[in-house]
């Protein structure tokens, strides 16, 4: 017990001492992002170490590593994701390495003209829509490539507001066709918990869709209230 408060102690300090660089960031100082990506980059080569990819030399995961770190400096927002910032940074940098793997692995991508179509009823498929295809292993992934919707800056605020971050997570995975036996392996959760997490995404836009039929309308609220016991929690070893 007195080892786990130990921990927790740490971690603690550890929190405060990354909200310390990062108040100082968003007031424009440079030296204190230098310091949170040095901080963080043995993180980075634990992860590109961990995700190897003979497709990909381990200098361009690296780098690719680091961007995901940047854009989670950029996008962390304490009061919003209610989640430390060392996991949040953990996340951003496996999606990121898992993103470059993927798209080295898979030349030929077709982009699905809207996010919101996954919910369009497919033509003499007795309702189903294309998110319920993603079910059948025999049907081509139609979350394929929406992964480039998603950069659209409403969208993304949207999910990112609704979601938890472990659904938030898990469905930008699924959505570059990873399985949920490798978002597993990814992020250090079981399998159930990301069945799970991908059941609560599809009710939760589902819902959306119904009322305002599609994510795009303007009355969609950009915020929303998220249960603090769905987010995921990742413990990293900092070794470098």
């Amino acid at each position: 017990m007195a080892g786990q408060g130990g921990d927790a102690m740490r971690g603690g300090d550890n929190q405060l001492q990354d909200l310390a660089l990062l108040a100082r960031i968003r007031e424009g100082d440079g030296a204190a992002k230098e310091a949170l990506v040095q901080k963080y980059i043995p993180m980075v080569k634990h992860i590109v170490r961990h995700h190897y990819s003979s497709f990909l030399e381990f200098e361009d995961l690296m780098q690719e590593g680091l961007i995901g770190l940047l854009g989670a400096i950029e996008e962390y927002r304490p009061h919003e994701f209610d989640v430390k910032f060392s996991s949040f940074a953990y996340l951003c940098i496996v999606r990121k390495v898992y993103n470059a793997i993927k798209q080295t692995n898979n030349s030929k991508h077709k982009a699905l003209n809207d996010a919101v179509s996954l919910y369009s009823t497919l033509p003499g498929d007795d309702s189903r829509t294309m998110l319920e295809r993603c079910d059948d292993a025999t049907q081509p992934d139609p979350l394929e490539s929406v992964a480039e919707k998603l950069a659209s800056q409403h969208l993304a605020r949207l999910l990112r507001n609704h979601l938890s971050l472990l659904e938030y997570t898990v469905f930008g995975l699924l959505l570059q066709g990873y399985t949920i036996q490798e978002i597993e392996r990814a992020i250090g959760v079981s399998p159930k918990a990301v069945d799970n997490a991908r059941t609560r995404v599809r009710l939760k836009l589902r819902r959306l869709v119904e009322r305002y039929g599609s994510l795009l309308d303007p009355r969609v609220p950009l915020s929303a209230r998220r249960r603090k016991d769905l987010y995921v929690r990742v413990n990293v070893s900092l070794s470098g």
